[in-house]
């Protein structure tokens, strides 16, 4: 069933800054655990979260986390928070463990599929550093990043897969298209049609004059969104920074640069690199980071404010003000939606509202206009990379907090996991999609 867009709501509810917050008690559960709940004796981080918030797959170092773990290198878990069990999958074909590290992992909506990056040898012809997909349902494993002649690359990075698990966008620093003769570019591979498209083109379909970096595949498949120092993307980009752009995976549309103001004021600072930017379902509704003077509601000693942006309505809006009189000098960063876009939740050391803990992950009912705080329960400030469940229930994140949960006591980067505080019943989803 087709359901209304989330533009009009968004607009008409939030206008220019959040009008509530509330501050209530949530359950915190740790992620970051052996089967049968022994914690992690080494750092866990980057982690990612199933369509229903069942499976999380994140990297760590840890050597205690699965029986038989010695190679001494990072390796993707994932874990089954139904089943309470832990499993590395950042194995090789035959089953062995990998013989360098893996990282950044993402997975599909249903869990089945995973994809991650790996110095490993996980195939008989592996390159240097490939993305791999592996099949949980099939029992397969292959590379992504396919040269023209079919044989893998050498440079993949930042996989990041749409819910239905068909469509993946990477980087690669090698020509995985014929025509390709720039450094590291955006590429999409579409699993059914067997196809590798670079989507980082310049205007008219040239190459691009920089490195692009940090893919992120929209829930459809439809939108990229990533970050490039590239010039000769759209047309007057001449503020020589960093900045963050969409794509069409298919590109049937022209790029268009995110980390702008209305009227498409380009940013005055940098964007950034590493996840500050965001995007939903079908790339109507984008979130990043900025210090930038020239966008609205600027804050001279702010770090990074979060910024909504409707491409359709030209709107970008400053949603990390604090309440009142508290002080606004922190980061605001690493933004994440849901499928639909209502519910955005991000990072930060800021304090947003009276009665919230100085930083911790936050999240937005961009609909009812609320604010929360996720990450309770003391020393909860120094977070990282918060992401949300496609159906909006449940949001990971990592964190250096020893007072989230009881009995965490190995003085590293666990991984954690939260009820979105804010979810209701029956959300508004832009298209179509029903959890």
């Amino acid at each position: 069933m087709h359901r209304p867009s989330l533009h009009s709501f968004v607009i008409a509810a939030i206008a220019a800054t959040l009008s509530s917050a509330v501050s209530q008690a949530v359950a915190v559960e740790r992620i970051s655990v052996a089967t049968g709940g022994g914690q992690a004796n080494s750092q866990s981080r980057f982690a990612a979260i199933s369509g229903n918030g069942r499976y999380v797959v994140f990297t760590s170092d840890a050597t205690n986390l699965v029986a038989g773990d010695s190679n001494s290198a990072a390796d993707i878990f994932l874990r089954d928070r139904v089943l309470g069990t832990t499993t590395r999958i950042s194995n090789k074909s035959d089953g062995t463990q990998s013989d360098a590290v893996s990282y950044t992992a993402n997975i599909s909506g249903d869990g089945s599929r995973i994809v991650f990056a790996s110095h490993g040898h996980l195939l008989p012809n592996s390159g240097y550093q490939n993305c791999y997909l592996l099949n949980r349902a099939a029992n397969t494993l292959q590379v992504l990043d396919l040269l023209p002649n079919g044989q893998p690359a050498t440079t993949c990075d930042s996989a990041s897969i749409d819910y239905a698990g068909t469509h993946i966008a990477l980087v690669s620093g090698d020509a995985l298209e014929a025509s390709d003769t720039g450094s590291y570019d955006i590429y999409v591979r579409d699993l059914v049609a067997s196809t590798t498209r670079r989507v980082s083109r310049a205007l008219g379909g040239g190459q691009s004059n920089a490195s692009s970096t940090d893919a992120r595949i929209s829930g459809d498949g439809s939108r990229v969104i990533f970050a490039s120092t590239a010039t000769n993307l759209v047309s007057g980009d001449s503020n020589g920074e960093n900045d963050i752009f969409l794509a069409a995976s298919n590109n049937s549309v022209p790029i268009v640069r995110v980390n702008v103001g209305p009227g498409n004021t380009q940013a005055s600072a940098p964007a950034g690199t590493g996840q500050i930017a965001a995007l939903n379902a079908d790339g109507s509704l984008l979130a990043f980071s900025s210090n930038s003077q020239s966008l609205p509601n600027w804050g001279p000693v702010a770090d990074e404010t979060l910024y909504l942006r409707i491409p359709s309505l030209d709107q970008t809006i400053a949603l990390s003000i604090p309440e009142g009189n508290l002080p606004r000098e922190g980061f605001n960063y690493e933004p994440d939606f849901d499928y639909s876009g209502r519910w955005l939740t991000f990072a930060s050391n800021d304090k947003l509202f009276v009665g919230a803990e100085q930083g911790g992950v936050y999240v937005i009912d961009l609909v009812a206009s609320v604010i929360t705080q996720v990450s309770i329960g003391g020393n909860s400030g120094n977070v990282h990379q918060p992401r949300l469940s496609a159906d909006g229930t449940g949001i990971v994140w990592y964190s250096y907090s020893t007072t989230q949960v009881p009995g965490d006591t190995n003085g590293t980067w666990d991984v954690f996991y939260a009820d979105n505080p804010l979810w209701v019943e029956a959300p508004i989803f832009a298209d179509g999609f029903d959890g």
